[in-house]
């Protein structure tokens, strides 16, 4: 946990340092200023919502432990946000893991287990949304080397995650997927360790009461739509109109980018491929100055990243009372 805690917090302090450069070159930082606090803490509120109605279908998948409580859970959970800043975020998944097992004697397999449904399932609803703007990007815009990589790479991760912790659904998929991970083991021997996993998991999901999977799909779609709404009043704030569906579009490119294998959090490819569609009129159905499209990226930037993480480092702090019955 600590080497989570020490990572993030100069991976935190690097990207400060990034943004602070991109307000002096854009000169953007009086237009940061000018943002309305009220819209701003409105984009706040509705990403911590987010985040807290994605440890909820977690949680819910872990309450066959007598242990777990609602409030103990979300605790749990938010104090490992900090580890989302790992590529495809899967620090996270880590930390809560190892705190699952500390505060609630829940095993590394099931509390992995229940994470993967809630990512499979949340990935499932980003395949589906991304598919149409990754087709629309290719054919109508001439994106670099690198924007084309980010963008192709988050989308395969996207639908990689979605097949991985979806398909083993059906017991003989998973048992086979894990049974293919045994073959490459042969190979190196790392992949042992996922053959073993993909079969506890294809065991986990038959124990999985059905019902579960709808409320864990209803609250992963809340998830990402307060993620939207946050986004929105960062446009609010800075009083920059955008229609819905290029917003939509913007959205899924960021969301996209986010899990790209290359960069924690996509840091760089969102901003990037951000400004590139922010300038691109056609596209954004709005015209912005430099300084505009800077203080917008930077503003969420500070919305999805800085705020969740300093707030997930001191959830760490609090201690978690022991369930007494």
């Amino acid at each position: 946990m600590e080497k989570y805690l020490k990572y993030s917090i100069v991976f935190l302090v690097l990207v400060f340092a990034g943004y602070g450069v991109i307000t002096g070159l854009t000169g953007a930082l009086p237009v940061i200023l000018s943002a309305n606090p009220y819209f701003f803490a409105m984009a706040v509120l509705f990403f911590l919502l987010s985040i807290v109605l994605w440890i909820i279908p977690w949680a819910l998948l872990l309450k066959n432990n007598k242990k777990v409580t609602f409030w103990n859970s979300i605790i749990v959970g938010f104090s490992c946000v900090y580890g989302a800043l790992t590529p495809v975020q899967v620090g996270s998944e880590a930390l809560r893991s190892i705190k699952a097992k500390e505060h609630f004697g829940v095993s590394y397999s099931q509390s992995i287990s229940a994470a993967m449904v809630v990512k499979g399932l949340k990935f499932f609803m980003l395949t589906v949304l991304s598919s149409l703007v990754v087709w629309v990007v290719l054919l109508e815009t001439q994106l670099s080397i690198v924007a084309l990589f980010g963008l192709l790479s988050g989308f395969s991760v996207i639908i990689l995650a979605s097949a991985l912790f979806l398909l083993p659904l059906n017991k003989k998929i998973g048992l086979m997927i894990s049974a293919i991970f045994g073959e490459l083991g042969k190979i190196w021997r790392g992949f042992l360790v996922l053959k073993k996993y993909f079969y506890e998991y294809s065991n986990y999901l038959q124990v999985v009461p059905k019902k579960n999977f709808l409320k864990v799909l209803v609250l992963s779609g809340a998830s990402l739509l307060f993620e939207f709404f946050a986004l929105y009043y960062c446009f609010f704030a800075l009083s920059v109109p955008i229609e819905l569906f290029p917003l939509a579009f913007l959205f899924i490119i960021i969301s996209i980018l986010e899990r790209t294998p290359v960069l924690p959090r996509g840091v760089g490819l969102v901003e990037a491929a951000g400004f590139i569609f922010l300038a691109m009129p056609e596209f954004s159905q709005i015209s912005l100055n430099l300084s505009q499209i800077a203080a917008i990226l930077i503003l969420f930037g500070v919305v999805r990243l800085f705020i969740p993480t300093i707030l997930s480092l001191l959830t760490t702090q609090i201690k978690i009372k022991p369930n007494k019955k």
